[in-house]
């Protein structure tokens, strides 16, 4: 999954660019951009890659992506047979905060939203009970014009940057790894784990990739990505479990294994490490959440 760069086309006029797109399925390629993006989901579902954080999205799915941070929403396998009858409707909306003037996000009132567009580098996903009122002004959004439009999006901005329920998405790691210009290298490597994650991860076939032995390639990517190989599977892996846990299909010890551990217990805490709840509390939030 080589990210690709994507160039976006802004009106100088205009203080955003939001489009409504009804496709059979999403284009199923990884890329970034200059530009913000606001991402509501109205129908669809399938997994979402922001960065290395893998995760599950469905209608009412709703993320900020902030400037050159990969990204790709991927529908399930039915969404690409002709004859599904499956289809994406989802708004997007992007934005360049620099066309504002370099002085408006200093303004008094602007800081939170100032502050969210920092965060937005990482990506953020809206969640909690005003996500539904964000989405719905996000859809007006659609079909007004003129001075409302355009105080109608700083409201959304406002709304979203008051919000305390989000999650932060991809790690802080992969964001300082990877920029425009991104080395080749470290794309093969992340291209490498994401087609293998639910499989053994074989540090000496990664090394085989960029044609360097285990402690140079180890370097390597510790010096890139400012955590190890190894940390990275694991994030990569645990990303995949969360939303693995959203589907009560499974038991907590089936998706251990899916996702390519073959201990429990290390599962367990590693899962408890890095999102800071066991497994079982995971889905029992998302479950209540979703109710």
């Amino acid at each position: 999954m080589k990210a690709i760069s994507q160039k976006i086309t802004l009106s100088l006029n205009k203080a955003f660019e939001i489009r409504k797109d009804e496709l059979p399925h999403f284009y199923n390629s990884w890329h970034f951009h200059n530009e913000i993006e606001l991402t509501l989901i109205l129908k669809s579902k399938g997994r979402r890659f922001i960065g290395d954080h893998i995760d599950q999205f469905s209608a009412g799915d709703l993320v900020l992506i902030g400037p050159n941070l990969p990204h790709l929403w991927q529908n399930d396998a039915p969404y690409y047979e002709n004859t599904s009858g499956h289809h994406v409707s989802a708004i997007i909306i992007h934005f360049d905060p620099e066309i504002w003037g370099s002085r408006f996000l200093t303004l008094e009132g602007i800081k939170a939203i100032d502050d969210l567009l920092k965060k937005a580098k990482y990506g953020i996903r809206i969640d909690g009970p005003a996500r539904t009122e964000i989405g719905a002004k996000i859809e007006k959004l659609t079909h007004v014009q003129g001075f409302e439009k355009l105080m109608l999006f700083f409201e959304v901005l406002n709304d979203i940057a008051t919000n305390t329920e989000h999650q932060i998405l991809a790690t802080s790691g992969f964001v300082k790894s990877f920029n425009k210009g991104n080395d080749e290298r470290l794309d093969k490597v992340y291209e490498y784990v994401m087609e293998h994650l639910t499989e053994k991860i074989d540090l000496d076939e990664a090394a085989k990739l960029l044609n360097l032995s285990k402690s140079a390639f180890c370097r390597f990517f510790k010096k890139k990505t400012r955590k190890t190989f190894s940390q990275f599977v694991k994030e990569a892996r645990i990303g995949y479990a969360c939303k693995l846990l959203q589907n009560n299909d499974l038991s907590t010890s089936q998706i251990c294994y899916e996702c390519g551990f073959d201990s429990f217990t290390y599962f367990s805490r590693s899962f408890k490490t890095i999102t800071g709840k066991t497994p079982t509390l995971y889905r029992n939030q998302y479950n209540f959440n979703s109710d």
